[in-house]
């Protein structure tokens, strides 16, 4: 069984997703890739103890805090690649960036493109922070939630970015 439930943020309306053990994804209503692997009758609309720890941490991030995703128990999701890619962008810390070519050459990898693909299927959006990766150009880049998502997210962390 898989439980939802929304967590309304300051970026919009989130869906989080949940089994009895493991969190499965938090998306942006409406992002690239939204509940991907899910069908709606799949998800119960229901709370259990992981979503609501999910909540919590969502709550503690939204002040401004910087909360631990090592709380939060994630499924095991995606490919090998994406996995190494989605390791590599969960070592960014708060309010630092790094570019796709630095998280390509971490995870030795010479396709930016390929790393780009693998960040834009996160499913664990601002918990795996995808937010965090530029394009070496320095310009903000795309984002499967929308640039406004992905300018919000910055400037809580602290990090400023002129309109392009």
């Amino acid at each position: 069984m898989y439980y939802r439930q929304y967590y309304v943020s300051p970026i919009g309306r989130l869906s989080l997703v949940a089994g009895e053990e493991v969190l499965y994804g938090i998306w942006l209503k409406g992002q690239n890739h939204f509940q991907s692997g899910f069908k709606e009758e799949e998800l119960a609309d229901t709370s259990n103890p992981i979503l609501e720890v999910t909540k919590k941490w969502l709550q503690a991030y939204f002040k401004g805090e910087n909360p631990s995703p090592d709380d939060l128990p994630l499924a095991e999701r995606g490919t090998a690649f994406q996995q190494r890619v989605w390791l590599a962008l969960s070592e960014i810390p708060m309010g630092q960036i790094r570019t796709y070519g630095q998280i390509g050459k971490a995870i030795s990898c010479r396709s930016a493109q390929a790393v780009g693909t693998a960040v834009s299927k996160n499913p664990w959006l601002i918990l795996i922070p995808c937010h965090r990766v530029l394009p070496s150009s320095g310009h903000l880049g795309n984002y499967a939630a929308g640039e406004y998502a992905k300018r919000f997210l910055l400037r809580l962390e602290g990090l400023r970015f002129a309109k392009p």
